[in-house]
């Protein structure tokens, strides 16, 4: 494959995913969340939290982009609770069609089959494995997660200053509070995430006293 692979994978998981989105299943909690969107996201967070890891070459950094740009392409069925499984599957028959060895493909697809197992950052697992699950920890969180939380109260009926306050404060504000990263990068940037999410909820609330 030519050094454009990553765009061409890119390119077919977004056809994928929009076909996906078009029959509704894209809007995550009843906004307009793009999959792909959040997708390059992930892509952005897992390249910083490998350029901030000091031992790179430990790292098989083909495999992780590629487990990356394919890790929610299972999206793409209407059974969304069995995205990762189907995505490994979209991967494999990809890879496959592509002349890839048969180890590589069935690595990258474990990374692909675990990248939902949030609990298995505490596990002995691969490094690819844990900066894919940080990656996808680090999106829809912070500021991004703040505005998400308006937006979905936002849609209800009655939404109010209180209600998107209680809302923040069920969602983004919880789960902010206890940091499960595991590499260097990662804890460093939840961390600002957390006191960015923590002192918005504070000076917001205080507003509304």
């Amino acid at each position: 494959m030519n050094k454009d692979k990553y765009n061409d994978m890119f390119e077919y998981v977004g056809k994928l995913l929009s076909e996906y989105d078009s029959h509704g299943g894209g809007a995550k909690n009843r906004i307009n969340y793009n999959r792909m969107g959040h997708t390059k996201r992930v892509y952005k967070w897992m390249l910083k939290l490998y350029e901030g890891y000091k031992d790179k070459d430990l790292i098989d950094i083909d495999s992780l982009k590629i487990a990356t740009i394919f890790h929610d392409s299972g999206y793409t069925e209407i059974d969304r609770k069995n995205h990762a499984l189907v995505g490994a599957d979209i991967c494999r028959k990809y890879l496959s069609a592509h002349d890839y060895p048969l180890d590589k493909i069935d690595f990258i697809c474990d990374l692909i089959k675990l990248h939902s197992g949030k609990d298995k950052l505490m596990d002995d697992i691969p490094i690819e494995l844990i900066l894919l699950i940080e990656a996808d920890l680090l999106d829809d969180t912070g500021a991004h997660g703040i505005v998400m939380d308006v937006w979905v109260e936002a849609l209800n009926d009655n939404p109010s200053f209180e209600s998107i306050l209680e809302h923040i404060e069920r969602y983004t504000h919880e789960i902010m509070q206890n940091n499960p990263m595991r590499t260097a990068t990662a804890i460093e940037i939840w961390d600002k995430k957390m006191k960015l999410t923590n002192e918005f909820y504070k000076e917001y609330k205080e507003d509304l006293a």
